[in-house]
């Protein structure tokens, strides 16, 4: 347990000497002001300067914001493993009776629980509860929380530094991008952005009659994802 503390506490220094990532940290708490304050300022805007109700778009674009946060924790993470394993600290902390099990599980975890609180802070603040029970906001906001790890995942398996890591970490930004055919049109043809994790949770959200099971598909989903990324990782990493 103290390993594990020492870890978090060097971690957290790490964090504190880089403006971006201090900056990556505090950006959900901007944009979530701009949901509570922005969003009904620019619905009034646009009704009274173009006479265009916009209003049934507000919780779609509150959705929308809800996975960046997972992301930029994940990205925050992602980027220390990277700076670690440039420096060697990864090949030191393997042979440590922390273990590279243990320093990955960290480096895992501490996103995913800052992601978890944010989430479900989130979801009865931007007014989405609405759409959900108690249960299902809650474990929603578990599965999303997952796409911290994704991501970290996603760097380390793929960037060589953080320079490489901020140029392919802009590529998540696709997973995003799939989610606006899903509310604009209808049909049978949008399971083909089914790819993408946080597809699924836009419609447990959005398809109340059908929550459950889109809950459960997106679990598989992220599962299937860590898991393929996890690999990767690990074949990059021995």
């Amino acid at each position: 347990m103290i390993r594990y503390h020492q870890l978090i506490r060097s971690d957290l220094k790490l964090i504190r000497r880089d403006p971006m990532l201090i900056l990556s940290l505090l950006a959900p708490l901007l944009y979530t002001a701009m949901v509570i304050w922005g969003i009904p300022f620019m619905v009034e805007f646009v009704s009274v300067e173009f006479n265009t109700n916009i209003e049934k778009y507000a919780p779609f674009f509150k959705f929308f914001l809800m996975p960046v946060a997972p992301m930029l924790f994940g990205m925050v993470y992602g980027f220390i493993l990277l700076d670690e394993r440039d420096g060697g600290v990864i090949s030191y902390l393997a042979i440590t009776p922390l273990g590279k099990s243990g320093y990955l599980a960290v480096r895992m975890i501490m996103p995913v629980l800052y992601s978890l609180i944010f989430n479900i802070s989130f979801i009865y603040i931007s007014g989405l509860d609405v759409y959900l029970n108690t249960f299902q906001a809650i474990l929603l906001s578990l599965i999303m929380a997952t796409e911290a790890p994704m991501m970290l995942l996603f760097l380390g398996a793929f960037a060589s530094n953080k320079v490489e890591g901020i140029a392919i970490s802009k590529s998540f930004g696709v997973l995003l991008i799939m989610l606006i055919p899903d509310f604009v049109f209808q049909g049978t043809w949008l399971w083909v952005f089914s790819a993408s994790p946080i597809w699924w949770l836009q419609r447990a959200v959005f398809h109340p009659v059908h929550s459950w099971g889109y809950l459960f598909g997106s679990a598989i989903v992220h599962f299937v994802f860590i898991l393929l990324l996890y690999r990767r990782f690990n074949r990059r990493f021995d």
